[in-house]
């Protein structure tokens, strides 16, 4: 033996080499046959209770070829036996294993923890761990709990700190938003200036209307200043990160959303019936005092004959209808490795209460992913929608309903309306609404809205951690509306066709937003977490409307198709609808994130922007914060504390911004009138005279905010939540100062108001029951308080403004009212409280008016702040429930506490003449 393993090696060299290439071959051929034979991979998918995940999707890495685990958790593919399986469930961390041959595969999953979720900040993203500022996250499944047209519906109780009042009843109507209240006493153009800014994948997008709430994946609320400031003046109201669909790697995925139903009003204005009615003008004409027998609004001869042959109207019955709304989503996604897609085509109609008044909103969005070798990445995303709102008698008309007497007939003997159903009254020339049902076809009040939002990307990964981004976005937005109010209408109290009235307007803005963002990330000795980004932005937007009027439409079937054909000329409103303008903004920011040991956080923020609004000296400001945060549960001493899943610290401090300024204020503005020169009428000519004069010093309002927070995670976040406490103080407002004659204009702008706001905010999840095969119960509890007061006018000894309800030491919308104290009685009379009202002479059944000063008179010294628009507090409820794939969800919101105006007793906005007869019950 030794002898033939010595003659072995003594063979020649070349012979050797042979054997070993002999060897390596068959090694290779084997490894290529390996490679080349698929087998049969299958197993179960579970969690770390063992529990099968169902729906979990399982993927080749490197292919489209993929499956989903059934309700067991059960998968089954073939594959290479030298594949790789990359595996993915929501709420669960990805995890990638090697096949190595095995037919048999079970693969055990990590839940993902809440701290490590992926938070969207302001140009970037960061785990929540890492997170220093006040920021909410809104899922996509928590949006679709509430079905509605647009997102601020959805987001109604859901949110600490973000306050959604509805300031309409029709269909498309969007509701006013506000986080962390009121900062300023003017309001600015929209784009964050005056409310939230909101920011769609990167780029400020502009009203929620336009956006399918259907397409969102995420949504994340900036909130305090120390995490806003990264967007300087357009960040002043907070800021809404919205983050669209996007492809997977994975197999096409076809999915359908859809849903459909009705609405009824929720209640009606409760109203007399018509022997009510009568008995109420009775018992006024009765118990008159200043002329007994008499009374200023006796029923009519022809409500007397009425009530004589039965006649009870109930105008809301007849008017109102049951609406509907319905939604229909198509989604597309998929992708290979280097390349992703997706495709949403979205549908919403929404019909009104009233004939006619209805919304639909048809949108596109396609969004793609390209790698370009392992260096550059680029990307597109497109949403276009097209909008119809049709409003015939807008708002108005359930106000519009109290003014009608039950005891007037809605149709004449022979069938057709009653045109005049307030006929005998000083509101006889009103039209009966339900002329907008019988002449439906003739009215005209339809907008139509079309919007193209598109924004790209390119990245080009330069060195480990360093990385460069260009960020590219165009939006343009054109809107017409078309009106057209034919004679003896609800919407033209006109009876001849000459004053037929139609209307054209239209308007279109665009704004190019262009990001240059470097990043830079990089963790150096294990514990030191390093995060850089620099930014230099460029934004110009641009607007230009028109509005045109015109009377005599010889026939109402012509409405707006030729304005040639009125008898009347076209005219050009000059105070709406008319307008041009076009800003600037130039913005360079730097942040700097870094945490030690996932224990001590800390978030540096500068921002300076440049706004072609303001005089130059004032066109700059800058937007420094700092946040600082405690992962306090992450210390060595809390390790015996098994029950602590999360406990953090965290706190900061920033200035947010608002130039508050519109195009052109600092020049100062001109009015035309007429110079008479010469003797005759033709001598006079057209001149100019100086309204503003020109504001050249005009500066940034700017808030300074404090934040402190904890978040709180128990029993394996069983239990969750959130508690901020914050002040924030904003001065600078810009305000109007009047001017002595001499000075040639009434007035001019300057940056002299100062408010000041506090609160509370705390958000709840309680996870109750938790079985991805069974039954899941969790709960969520909002609740929120903001108290917000004016601090300072034109100057520190000026205490109010009550032409425009502005009173120092209160909140920035109050009602400002004479306070009814009730009726004068009989016994006010016999003890002589009534003599001392010498103005106006008080009789016993009138409305006792609180006489503040004590003089006797009843006069505007004596109107007061009776109370605000500011609640009390704020919150919501919801409650899920699901069982093996069946789900029901319960969503209540309140704002409690404030004072409301009832809109149809006050003035005239009920079609009435504002002198107290309306049909209340």
């Amino acid at each position: 033996m030794k002898k033939k393993l010595y003659e072995f090696a003594r063979k020649p060299r070349w012979t050797f080499m042979v054997y070993r290439g002999l060897i390596l071959l068959l090694f290779f051929a084997y490894a290529i046959t390996a490679v080349a034979q698929d087998i049969k991979v299958s197993g179960t998918i579970r969690d770390q209770n063992g529990e099968g995940l169902i729906g979990a999707s399982v993927l080749l890495k490197g292919t489209t070829i993929g499956t989903i685990t059934d309700v067991n958790g059960y998968y089954s593919l073939m594959a290479p036996s030298n594949g790789v399986l990359s595996v993915s469930y929501t709420g669960f961390a990805n995890i990638e294993v090697a096949v190595n041959g095995l037919s048999a595969l079970d693969i055990i999953m990590n839940q993902t923890s809440v701290i490590d979720e992926i938070v969207i900040v302001g140009y970037g993203a960061q785990k929540k761990r890492d997170v220093t500022g006040s920021v909410t996250s809104v899922s996509e499944s928590t949006l679709k709990e509430v079905p509605a047209p647009n997102l601020l519906n959805q987001l109604k109780g859901r949110a600490a700190g973000v306050s959604i009042v509805s300031n309409g009843s029709t269909p498309g109507s969007q509701g006013s938003i506000r986080i962390r209240g009121n900062r300023t006493l003017t309001t600015g153009n929209g784009d964050g200036l005056d409310g939230p800014l909101v920011v769609v994948d990167g780029i400020p997008f502009g009203g929620l209307n336009d956006i399918n709430p259907d397409d969102i994946a995420s949504m994340e609320i900036l909130k305090d200043a120390s995490a806003t400031a990264i967007y300087g003046s357009r960040g002043s109201g907070g800021v809404i990160l919205i983050t669209t669909k996007r492809g997977k790697v994975g197999k096409p995925v076809l999915t359908y959303d859809g849903y459909h139903g009705v609405t009824n009003v929720l209640g009606k204005y409760n109203l007399m019936n018509g022997q009510e009615y009568a008995a109420f003008k009775d018992a006024a004409t009765k118990y008159n005092s200043v002329s007994p027998g008499t009374t200023p609004y006796p029923l009519t001869a022809l409500e007397t004959a009425n009530l004589a042959a039965g006649v009870n109207t109930d105008w809301q019955d007849l008017l109102y209808q049951q609406g509907y709304n319905t939604s229909h989503q198509l989604g597309l996604q998929g992708g290979v490795e280097n390349t992703q897609y997706s495709l949403g085509l979205g549908y919403f109609n929404e019909s009104g209460i009233i004939t006619n008044q209805n919304f639909d909103r048809m949108s596109i969005r396609a969004t793609l992913d390209q790698k370009l070798g392992k260096s550059i990445k680029i990307g597109l995303n497109t949403i276009n929608t097209l909008s119809h709102t049709n409003n015939p008698g807008g708002g108005g008309v359930p106000g519009f309903l109290t003014g009608l007497s039950p005891l007037s007939k809605p149709y004449n003997d022979d069938g057709t309306v009653n045109l005049f159903p307030k006929l005998g009254t000083i509101d006889a020339a009103q039209i009966s609404p339900l002329t907008l049902i019988t002449r439906a076809d003739d009215i005209l009040s339809n907008s139509r809205s079309i919007r193209t939002f598109n924004s790209l990307y390119g990245e080009v990964y330069i060195l480990n951690g360093l990385k460069y981004r260009f960020n590219a976005g165009l939006n343009f937005s054109q809107t017409a509306f078309n009106g057209y109010g034919p004679p003896n209408t609800y919407v033209n109290n006109a009876t001849v066709q000459s004053s037929s009235n139609a209307d054209l307007s239209n308007s279109e803005f665009w704004d190019v937003n262009l990001q240059h963002l470097l990043y830079y990330d990089k963790v150096f000795a294990v514990k030191h977490k390093l995060g850089l980004t620099a930014l230099f932005e460029v934004t110009k937007n641009h607007s230009i409307g028109s509005n045109f009027n015109v009377k005599g439409v010889p026939a109402d079937y012509i409405q707006t198709a030729n304005f040639a054909l009125a008898s009347g000329a076209p005219t050009a409103n000059a105070t709406n609808g008319n307008f041009f303008s076009e800003t600037g903004l130039l913005s360079y920011m730097a942040r700097a994130n870094y945490s030690y040991d996932g224990r001590y956080l800390l978030t540096a923020t500068f921002r300076r922007d440049g706004s072609s609004t303001l005089s130059p000296g004032n066109q700059y400001f800058n937007y420094p914060a700092i946040g600082l945060g405690w992962n306090i549960s992450n210390e060595p001493f809390m390790k015996s504390a098994s029950f602590l899943t999360n406990l953090k610290l965290r706190g900061g401090w920033g200035i947010s911004g608002n130039r508050n300024v519109g195009a052109y204020s600092t020049l100062g503005a001109l009015s035309a009138g007429y110079y008479n020169f010469g003797t005759t009428t033709a001598g006079q000519v057209l001149a100019y005279t100086v309204t503003d004069l020109p504001a050249g010093n005009l500066g940034w309002q700017s808030t300074s905010q404090v934040d402190i927070g904890l978040e709180i995670g128990l029993f394996k976040n069983r239990i969750s939540g959130n508690f901020d406490i914050y002040h924030q103080n904003t001065k600078d407002i810009l305000l109007s100062v009047n001017l002595p004659p001499s000075n040639g204009a009434g007035s001019t702008l300057k940056n002299l108001g100062r408010t000041e706001s506090k609160g509370f905010e705390t958000s709840l999840t309680f996870d109750i029951f938790s079985n991805p095969k069974g039954f899941n119960w969790s709960t969520d509890l909002v609740y929120f308080f903001n108290r917000e007061k004016i601090t300072q006018l034109t100057n520190p000894t000026e205490l109010d403004n009550k032409g425009n309800g502005w009173f120092v030491g209160q909140p920035l919308t109050v009602i400002y009212d004479y306070k009814k104290l009730g009726n004068w009685q009989l016994a006010d009379a016999s003890d002589g409280t009534l003599a001392k009202q010498t103005s106006p002479v008080q009789l016993p059944g009138q409305i006792r008016v609180q006489d503040v000063d004590g003089n006797g008179k009843i006069d505007a010294a004596d109107r007061q702040v009776l109370g605000s628009f500011q609640p009390k507090w704020e919150g919501g409820f919801t409650n899920r429930i699901s069982f093996k794939g069946f789900d029901f969800s319960t969503v209540i919101f309140a704002r409690m506490g404030m004072k409301a105006l009832v809109p149809y007793l006050s003035g005239t906005s009920g079609g009435g003449s504002g002198f107290g007869f309306f049909n209340q019950g």
